[in-house]
């Protein structure tokens, strides 16, 4: 029995039980259907934070829809031909004909593509989600490795957690030139230590989390030109940390920078030469200053905080091109620096 033969409020139902998966493949039906399976989930797709492909070593990425309260759906796989292929149909997607299965190895559809296909199967696939849940919608490749390229698609940025052990370093730039913006980037330097052209996409990501052995070989932080940055490292230079915020105070270089940890394996800072080189100001000790903290941007495991560490302390610095404030922190082997969207008098207000 047809589903728009039901009265309206039976078809609202319906839909509203129905997983993301099922209404996707429902869409394909007609333009009709589409257009009603839209209007009823618009609340439901308001809940979406955004739509995620999870790539692992290889070329087959998987498919989910993720909650803004943290919940997921997967939605389908897209991955190769194999021997084994039956069952197969075909969709009509944006005018390319495409493979699909309902397979016993997989739990939800599977787009195939032959190799020469993929990135124009993938291409359309993406498009039609952006048609179906709104081109607004954030999209986001969570690759594992480096080995295959990331599409640059419309909405879509990268995420990357890779060891350069063994990496070949004209391999990881050519990845990085040929992928779109990052989102974050988790990098574990155990293997080539060259740093990365400044014009790199590397540098372009919103957060990065690095673990070396020296804090410049790779220079991450130089170029950085993203908001969240976590450095662990075991040698490093106090010049260098000098130089960076002494660089964002003078608005030379990090103007999108919103929080910022150093962590040293072992040793310590020397705080007072540190303060002293940045010309640090500071909060009347006799009152409290007001604590930075921000949701992260990339949480690395799902135990993990959501928040940056709280920096609460009486130490700050102005950048003197808008009058914009840092609070530093330094504790034995950790600087935490967080970038306020307040000048130096509305942070004064905010003292108690």
């Amino acid at each position: 029995m047809k589903l728009s033969k039901f009265p309206l409020l039976v078809q609202e139902e319906v839909l509203h039980n129905m997983s993301f998966t099922n209404l996707f493949l429902l869409s394909f039906l007609s333009k009709n259907m589409k257009k009603r399976i839209k209007s009823s989930q618009m609340n439901r797709s308001k809940m979406i934070d955004y739509i995620e492909y999870d790539c692992d070593q290889d070329e087959e990425p998987f498919v989910y829809v993720v909650y803004k309260h943290g919940l997921y759906e997967e939605l389908m796989v897209i991955a190769k031909h194999d021997e084994t292929d039956n069952n197969l149909c075909q969709l009509d997607v944006a005018g390319r004909m495409i493979d699909i299965q309902i397979s016993d190895e997989y739990r939800n559809p599977v787009v195939r593509f032959h190799m020469e296909e993929r990135e124009a199967v993938i291409s359309s696939m993406h498009n039609y989600f952006l048609g179906f849940f709104g081109n607004s919608v954030e999209c986001l490749w969570k690759a594992k490795g480096y080995k295959i390229s990331i599409p640059q698609l419309q909405n879509l940025r990268g995420c990357i957690k890779f060891s350069s052990y063994g990496a070949n370093m004209e391999t990881l730039a050519n990845f990085f030139s040929s992928s779109p913006v990052f989102k974050w980037i988790d990098y574990s330097a155990n293997g080539p230590t060259e740093s990365f052209n400044p014009e790199s996409n590397f540098h372009r990501a919103e957060s990065i989390q690095t673990i070396q052995l020296r804090h410049n070989s790779p220079d991450v932080l130089t170029h950085f030109q993203g908001k969240q940055a976590f450095l662990r490292f075991g040698e490093w230079e106090v010049s260098d940390v000098i130089s960076f915020v002494n660089r964002w105070k003078s608005g030379e270089a990090y103007q999108n920078l919103e929080y910022l940890k150093f962590q040293l394996y072992w040793g310590e800072f020397p705080q007072n030469e540190i303060l002293n080189a940045i010309g640090a100001k500071n909060v009347d000790p006799t009152k409290i200053p007001p604590t930075h903290c921000l949701p992260k941007i990339y949480i690395d495991y799902f135990w993990s905080k959501p928040d940056t560490d709280p920096i609460t302390s009486h130490v700050y610095v102005v950048r003197e091109t808008d009058n914009h404030v840092a609070s530093v922190s330094i504790q034995e082997g950790i600087i935490l620096f967080g970038v306020w969207n307040k000048t130096e008098d509305e942070f004064l207000k905010m003292v108690e």
